[in-house]
């Protein structure tokens, strides 16, 4: 099976003698999967690798010459009953995966489904796995067993199949803070990520975000560690953006494509210095934070209070991944 997206093939497919452009956040996947890297013209250029050659050649081999750009089909033809019942599940969770016997609602008794139906849904297009920091070049789901999610194809087949008005995530990453809950004596694992950080600015950021998604969209983006989530057990630590030990935008774009965030409406609550770390990974990526802490925290409470609030932050964002998106498209 090939080993790229078929938004992926588009742009590679539209290189000019080895040069690529295309919508960052799907560069950034494309990174992640080794098919480019950065080239010294600029402008967001980059140059396709040997492997980005053979993942083309072999998604063209499957899919024919050209990688289609466009919209899905008007009606797409409905799965067998197995297939889409997984399909649906999916869209109806909020961080749409498509559980098999490795994920985690097979361990809470929740629907989940054979490797033949997710082998049958992967095939069809509507769900794909996501990469990894620590993958070594391009690797397939058969080769990994990595957990599925649903693609925009697969969220165009739920709602047209089982009239889900699903739509792309929406997901929260919230800045960590500078005071955190002390290890009691003979505690060896940390406490859980959601639990370590205790100052009034952070537990004003975390109410926002519960507020705002689900509890499985909410990151917190850990001076040292990168995009947590809120059960990861965490030792306190004395970093700070900027530090040596600090994480890079190079760091925050091996987390961002393994959340899968080319995909997702994005909000980031903090100050400008996390988020300057994430948008060159995150583009669409919405602060709708202004001003000062003070600011920050009254804002915080407002859109915990009010849902109109949230729902026009969650609309500007997904305006913002649109217009991006198109952006990135056109140049291509």
């Amino acid at each position: 099976m090939s080993t790229v997206s078929p938004t992926g093939a588009a742009i590679l497919a539209a290189h000019k003698d080895g040069i690529v452009t295309g919508h960052a956040a799907a560069m950034a996947r494309l990174r992640a999967d080794r098919l480019v890297v950065p080239h010294d013209g600029g402008k967001g250029e980059h140059r396709m690798t040997p492997a980005g050659r053979k993942a083309l050649e072999r998604w063209q081999e499957e899919h024919g010459d050209a990688p289609a750009r466009a919209m899905p089909p008007a009606i797409l033809r409905k799965l067998p009953a197995r297939q889409h019942e997984a399909v649906i599940t999916a869209a109806q969770r909020p961080d749409q995966l498509v559980a098999g016997r490795d994920d985690e609602p097979y361990h809470k008794g929740e629907p989940w489904f054979l490797g033949t139906t997710l082998r049958a849904v992967h095939k069809a297009g509507y769900a794909d796995i996501r990469p990894q920091p620590y993958d070594k070049g391009p690797v397939t789901w058969e080769e990994t067993g990595r957990s599925l999610y649903l693609t925009p194809l697969g969220r165009q087949y739920a709602r047209q199949r089982g009239n889900v008005d699903v739509r792309r995530r929406r997901v929260v990453i919230i800045a960590c803070g500078s005071e955190k809950r002390p290890i009691p004596p003979g505690q060896r694992h940390g406490w859980p990520a959601g639990e370590l950080y205790v100052g009034q600015y952070h537990r004003s950021l975390r109410a926002a975000a519960d507020a705002l998604t689900d509890h499985s969209l909410i990151r917190i983006m850990s001076a040292l560690h990168g995009l947590v989530r809120l059960n990861r057990p965490l030792h306190p630590y004395d970093v700070t953006i900027g530090d040596e030990k600090a994480v890079t935008a190079e760091k925050m774009a091996r987390d961002t494509a393994a959340l899968g965030l080319d995909d997702a409406d994005v909000i980031f609550l903090g100050g400008q210095e996390y988020a300057a770390l994430l948008r060159p990974s995150v583009p669409h990526l919405l602060t709708p934070l202004t001003g000062g802490m003070g600011e920050h925290r009254g804002l915080c409470r407002q859109a915990c209070e009010h849902a109109a609030l949230r729902e026009s932050w969650w609309t500007q964002a997904a305006s913002r991944f649109e217009e991006l998106t198109t952006a990135g498209e056109e140049t291509t």
